[in-house]
């Protein structure tokens, strides 16, 4: 009995070096460059090549977005022109920016964490921060405990553009420097 109590702990210290190791690596993939679209009309520090949809691809294109996800999160600009005739006016776009915000918590079942202005030089807008529940993980004590990843997004008007930059990753990792450098990276040309 005690013989096999020592080799279930090294399998199990060997199965959490293993998984600190992966995560690692998986850390170590993301290639931190700026990236801009073929348009040029903005930029941003990507951790990886952002991939175009099918709108984004169009000429001239009214809306579409980039994105790039890997194992651990999804990083995406994402942009729509509003339809001539509609006032842009300031209760125009608070009410926008609560309508996206509640459609991503309806979504998703999240749990808003922060909803808050935001400026990045010329920028201003929203931020927000909405905890979803991803999974159950089996805690060293035998207990279910639930996982958690958190949306991460900054939502703003550029004449008639809106824009919103979203990360998605789990909660111990949005809010370390290389998102917020993703975040304060976005540059309009």
């Amino acid at each position: 009995m005690f013989m096999r109590k020592i080799r279930l702990d090294k399998l199990l210290q060997s199965l959490g070096i293993l998984l600190v190791l992966c995560f690692g690596a998986f850390a170590q993939e993301r290639t931190w460059k700026t990236f801009s679209p073929d348009s040029g009309e903005w930029s941003i520090l990507a951790p990886g090549v952002m991939k175009p949809d099918a709108e984004a691809l169009e000429s001239p294109s009214i809306e579409g977005s980039y994105s790039y996800n890997d194992f651990n999160g999804f990083f995406s600009v994402i942009y729509r022109d509003t339809p001539k005739g509609n006032v842009l006016w300031k209760p125009f776009k608070k009410a926008h920016y609560k309508k996206v915000r509640n459609s991503f918590i309806k979504s998703t079942r999240g749990e808003l964490l922060k909803d808050e202005e935001f400026s990045n030089g010329d920028i201003k807008g929203r931020e927000v921060r909405i905890k979803m529940p991803e999974g159950k993980l089996l805690s060293s004590e035998s207990q279910v405990k639930t996982t958690y990843r958190v949306e991460r997004l900054r939502m703003f008007f550029h004449g008639r553009r809106f824009y919103m930059l979203l990360v998605v990753l789990p909660e111990g990792e949005i809010d370390t420097p290389a998102i917020d450098n993703y975040f304060n990276s976005f540059a309009l040309k």
